[in-house]
């Protein structure tokens, strides 16, 4: 991105917080005023003090001559007291400058972690298949964190500093303009090499920020799979590897590091220069008489003035570039278009709950991942996984699905609430294509518990409810789910704060809990994806016999790779290579042996079980 475009930007970032930005520089420019003019009453007061020693008369200022004053018209007392009140005026001014300026770059930054945190949910599920988790975290943490910088103390210490040069610079000009020009030496310098680092530290951070992304990955990535790495005792291996990524980003940080070392001995290096260069000439001034104590004092005072901001402006000129940077970042991901999104003339989906399958023929953009991912590397042809699906689910009717692993099950699932696009006219509900229906509405009719479970750390209750209903009826859904017993033996019972994943629950625990969260979505048709493959069997039995009670008033498919879990549905399909090979209610399947029955017989004795 162009230095322009960038400023365009942050001026768009900016414009709804311009008033209090507006209210902040505006006291910023009192305090900078007050802070220039308060050493001119201290040069009066020197002047004063001199002038009575050798009975001259004191120098007024030209800045206090163009408003009518005269020095010797002053005290040292009106002097002194006029310098106290500007330096009180400056600081008093500091208070709404802060708050205008610093607090609403706060707000800024919530903004944009919201606009972040918007994206990401609209972003469909195939977006996140290529998606690494730790380049979102990094986004969302610091890159937030580098562009609210820039949007608050980048901005007022650059307008401090580009302030108190110009106030500065036009009042060194009224006390002695050649002393001035003297001064000024050293800036061609000091804008050389701020441009130069400046541009070194926006490639060296943006090159920071995208492995620190990395990191975060590798990091998140460990221990996510710590249980993994101590049961097969490879923790000496994970810590090599993460000490091969950490090293890597601290080389690359230290060349940031480098870069930052050089802005303030520099900028400090000039600006001792020009106050060297002041003692020098400004000295040989006030011998030759051609300016008083008083001036050369307030000229030492206004030139060290210079060495604050200046040093300022070197961290502000750093938090730019960085912000710049992860500003892109930020972009990158707001530019990304949801490939899943509301038709323009989407409606709600209202029914009974009919569901209608027609040659229904699906392929991945990418690799797919789960149960129907290929067991090969993937490759960029996309893979179909499902063919020429066709099948009616009426009103309260229910479906079992069942096949090997790889046969499209999942990816069924995923279509039927539209986490993926299927192709335009073969999924209806209620006889409307679902791609025609707000996805709000889709996705609270049909809900889909997947195999793979997430619980969030909260509470039971409202791991259950998701907050769709008052945690006090959570257990109307676990009784169902046949986990309200188990529930009920926990510490808090439903308040008990479950661990990341769910990590205080065994596996058929956390499946029970998916079913009873899908049950308190209330929806017309659920989904269960093979719910049960971690529940034992006198559990499995038990859900079954609830299963009547659970589709009561609503469509239901399940899904399994075992005969009992789909033996009650008033249909059953078999899936094999994503085309449906079987089709009929369970006593015609055996009857027909083929895959279904050969299922039946070896998990009857006991060899898949």
């Amino acid at each position: 991105m162009t230095l322009a475009h960038d400023f365009r930007r942050v001026a768009e970032l900016l414009r709804p917080e311009r008033t209090r930005y507006a209210i902040g520089l505006g006291s910023l420019v009192v305090i900078n005023a007050a802070d220039v003019i308060a050493p001119l009453f201290l040069a009066v007061a020197v002047d004063l003090v001199a002038a009575a020693l050798t009975s001259a008369t004191p120098d007024t200022p030209i800045l206090f001559g163009l408003v009518g004053l005269d020095a010797a018209r002053f005290s040292v007392v009106d002097a002194l007291a006029g310098y106290l009140v500007l330096h009180l005026a400056a600081n008093v001014c500091r208070y709404p400058m802060l708050m205008n300026v610093v607090v609403p770059s706060h707000r800024l930054g919530q903004g944009i972690r919201n606009a972040l945190t918007g994206q990401f949910l609209r972003l469909s599920q195939s977006y996140y298949d290529r998606a690494r988790s730790g380049d979102l975290m990094s986004l969302a943490t610091n890159d937030v964190h580098a562009s609210r910088m820039m949007l608050g103390p980048g901005i007022l210490v650059g307008a401090d500093a580009v302030m108190i040069v110009t106030f500065v610079t036009g009042v060194l000009l009224t006390l002695s303009w050649k002393l001035t020009l003297i001064t000024m030496v050293p800036l061609p310098m000091i804008a050389i090499v701020t441009n130069r680092l400046s541009h070194a530290e926006y490639d060296r951070f943006e090159d920071v920020q995208e492995d620190l992304a990395g990191l975060t990955e590798r990091a998140r990535e460990s221990f996510a799979g710590l249980r993994i790495l101590q049961a097969y005792a490879r923790e000496d291996f994970d810590r090599a590897r993460f000490g091969r990524f950490s090293a890597e980003h601290l080389a690359k940080n230290l060349r940031l590091a480098r870069v930052r070392a050089l802005f303030i001995p520099t900028l400090d290096l000039m600006f001792g220069s020009a106050t060297a260069l002041v003692v020098i000439f400004g000295g040989a001034q006030v011998v030759r008489g051609e300016i008083g104590i008083g001036t050369f004092v307030a000229f030492l005072f206004l030139v060290s003035y210079l060495s604050g901001p200046m040093i300022g402006f070197g961290w502000a000129v750093s938090l730019m570039q960085r912000g710049r940077a992860s500003l892109r970042r930020i972009d990158e991901m707001l530019a990304v278009r949801a490939e899943i999104v509301d038709a323009p003339n989407a409606i709600d989906a209202v029914g009974p709950g009919a569901l209608s399958v027609r040659d229904l023929t699906f392929a991945y953009a990418g690799p797919p991942t789960g149960d129907d991912a290929p067991t090969t590397a993937p490759t960029a042809t996309p893979r179909t996984v499902l063919h020429d699906v066709s099948f009616d689910l009426a009103p309260g009717a229910s479906l079992g699905v069942i096949g090997p692993v790889g046969a499209g099950k999942s990816t069924l699932t995923r279509l039927l609430a539209r986490l993926y696009d299927p192709p335009e006219g073969t999924v209806f509900l209620d006889g409307v294509d679902i791609r025609v229906l707000s996805l709000d509405s889709l996705r609270r009719a049909v809900v889909v518990a997947p195999q793979d479970t997430f619980l969030f750390s909260d509470t039971v209750a409202r791991n259950v409810t998701l907050a769709a209903h008052p945690d006090d009826q959570a257990h109307l859904f676990t009784r169902q789910a046949c986990l309200h017993a188990e529930v009920d033996e926990l510490p808090q019972g439903y308040g008990t704060m479950l661990g990341e994943r769910g990590v205080n629950l065994s596996g058929g625990q956390r499946q029970r809990l998916a079913i009873a969260r899908a049950l308190a979505a209330d929806p017309r048709v659920l989904v269960l994806d093979d719910c049960l493959s971690a529940v034992d069997a006198r559990t499995e039995e038990r859900i079954l016999a609830n299963l009547r009670e659970m589709l009561h008033g609503r469509s239901g498919i399940l899904i399994s790779h075992r005969v009992i879990a789909v033996q009650q549905c008033d249909e059953i399909i078999v899936l094999d290579k994503g085309r449906i090979v079987e089709r009929g209610t369970h006593d015609e399947l055996l009857a027909a042996s083929g895959y279904y029955a050969r299922t039946a017989a070896e998990q009857a004795g006991g060899g898949a079980s």
